[in-house]
């Protein structure tokens, strides 16, 4: 009888369905290494799910040969209103137990969804896992590896960027899809959005203490030009959310340390900047 009920719990597991949605328009040479770095990593009941707005910079002609050789990409090609309806059309039509979204100029950490596996098993009433995540280079060398947190709205005024990186965040299906899915008016910060109303309704997360997503920054990246419109959404999010007089200091404190950010964003990524912080931490 044990040896039975051991094989149903381990079958649950390997069963788990995870639905990776990529939203995508000329993403250029990033694209591929993106969906190869999920691709590789799907199991059998898994799937990537590519909605593109129309690329005319060959990323039609690769998706066309990833589904033509592997029926777990599925895309579609059409016209949208923008990345957050790029993500509400592919979450429409995905089929998976649990939810990952993977940018197309982002990656997925090699054995992020062995990891993913593992935390359903130890928290299997869990409704979104939250991960650790790595800042890439444009060329895709590892700036350094950052840790995620729950996310809880304090944490959301306080810090400059989401609690965890959006491709980090793991959420059942059905449980993002009561949420509402992406808010399509707002053209940076649907992730952060996403997070405090996950706040708001307090579900049981699980931590996961490794890697999951690795956020690559390059010069024409969201991050790099859009800087302005990441900051001003931010602000009037956290204006939103914050209840008393002490949330809407943090939320300024938030908003400040966000423009910090964004101004020495590129003095980050450089080898000198690297070793000064290894040298203060030491």
């Amino acid at each position: 009888m044990r040896s039975a009920e051991l094989t149903d719990t381990t079958d649950s597991v390997e069963t788990v369905s995870i639905s990776v949605l990529v939203p995508s328009f000329d993403p250029g040479a990033h694209f591929e290494p993106a969906i190869r770095s999920a691709l590789r990593q799907l199991g059998p009941h898994d799937e990537i799910v590519i909605q593109d707005a129309g690329s005319t910079d060959g990323t039609q002609d690769l998706i066309a040969a990833l589904t033509k050789t592997d029926p777990r990409v599925k895309a579609v090609i059409e016209a949208d209103e923008g990345q957050s309806d790029a993500l509400n059309r592919a979450l429409a039509r995905a089929t998976g137990q649990w939810v990952l979204w993977l940018n197309a100029d982002d990656v997925l950490v090699e054995g992020a969804l062995v990891a993913i596996r593992a935390a359903v098993r130890e928290s299997p009433g869990a409704t979104v896992l939250t991960g650790d995540h790595q800042l890439l280079r444009a060329a895709g060398d590892v700036v350094g590896t950052y840790r995620g947190k729950p996310i809880e709205t304090r944490t959301l005024l306080r810090r400059s960027t989401c609690a965890s990186f959006s491709g980090s965040v793991i959420i059942r299906r059905d449980y993002l899809e009561s949420l509402g899915g992406f808010d399509k008016h707002l053209h940076c910060t649907m992730d952060y959005s996403l997070q405090f109303r996950i706040a708001e309704a307090a579900p049981v997360q699980q931590s996961m203490p490794v890697p999951i997503g690795a956020l690559r920054f390059h010069d024409a990246s969201k991050s790099a030009n859009l800087w302005r419109t990441f900051l001003v959404e931010s602000f009037r999010l956290r204006l939103r959310y914050a209840t008393s007089p002490a949330e809407r200091l943090l939320g300024l404190l938030g908003t400040a340390e966000q423009l910090v950010s964004f101004l020495v964003f590129r003095i980050r990524l450089t080898p000198g900047y690297r070793r000064l912080r290894g040298a203060l931490r030491d």
